[in-house]
């Protein structure tokens, strides 16, 4: 049975619009309802970046930050279980070990952070490994994949296909630290290499498109290990 991880950018979730997530948990609930096993990471999004921007701005230091981070992500991440149930237990895993254990029990798990340090996109693909999924798809907020710079510079030209090793380099620049995870980071790329996962960027503010992505057409941008 394929398994696969749909990562949600918390700006997708909140602030919360009805007829949107209403839609995207029929997608999920779609490709769970296919006979795949499905587990679902959510970011913290503006939640999470206005916490930590007060935190940040009257000196609570980068843990603290990043547990407030994890704390909205697992809030938006049980805003999307309380819509898939009873596809998807009433309870947030917070660590891999109790993803396993819904997973194994048939159902959806919706996670959101781990530990401070870590993005939720790598979450994603620790998961991803955690439960033998090959493919991860990462639903960005109206930016249809992944460019070949900023993709607000000028010039900035979508790529239909790249390799890791150049995703990589593309984001080498881009800030790491509580609240500004871009794209992806070095953890969640490491693991994805070391474990062969695909990783397909799409445009998930139209919902259709993760569908549509699952049967392999080619929206976004698809990730190869190398």
């Amino acid at each position: 049975m394929e398994a696969v991880v749909v990562k949600v950018s918390g700006s997708l979730v909140y602030p919360p619009r009805k007829e949107y997530v209403g839609r995207l948990v029929e997608e999920i609930a779609r490709i769970h309802e296919s006979g795949t096993r499905v587990a679902v990471v959510v970011g913290g999004g503006p939640l999470a970046r206005e916490y930590i921007r007060v935190l940040r701005e009257l000196g609570a230091n980068q843990s603290l930050q990043d547990l407030a981070g994890i704390m909205s992500s697992r809030l938006n991440a049980y805003f999307l279980s309380s819509l898939l149930y009873p596809l998807s237990p009433l309870r947030v895993p917070e660590r891999v070990e109790e993803v396993l254990e819904i997973i194994a029990t048939g159902r959806i798990p919706v996670a959101g952070g781990f530990e401070p340090g870590q993005s939720t996109n790598a979450v994603a693909l620790i998961i991803a490994e955690a439960i033998g999924a090959s493919r991860v798809f990462n639903l960005l907020n109206r930016v249809e994949g992944v460019y070949d710079r900023h993709p607000q510079a000028p010039g900035a030209r979508l790529l239909d296909e790249i390799t890791l090793s150049k995703l990589e380099e593309i984001v080498s620049s881009y800030e790491q630290e509580a609240g500004k995870y871009a794209l992806i980071d070095h953890m969640a790329v490491e693991i994805a290499r070391r474990s062969r996962i695909t990783i397909h960027f799409i445009d998930g503010s139209d919902p259709g498109n993760l569908y549509k992505a699952f049967r392999g057409e080619r929206i976004g941008t698809i990730v190869v290990p190398g």
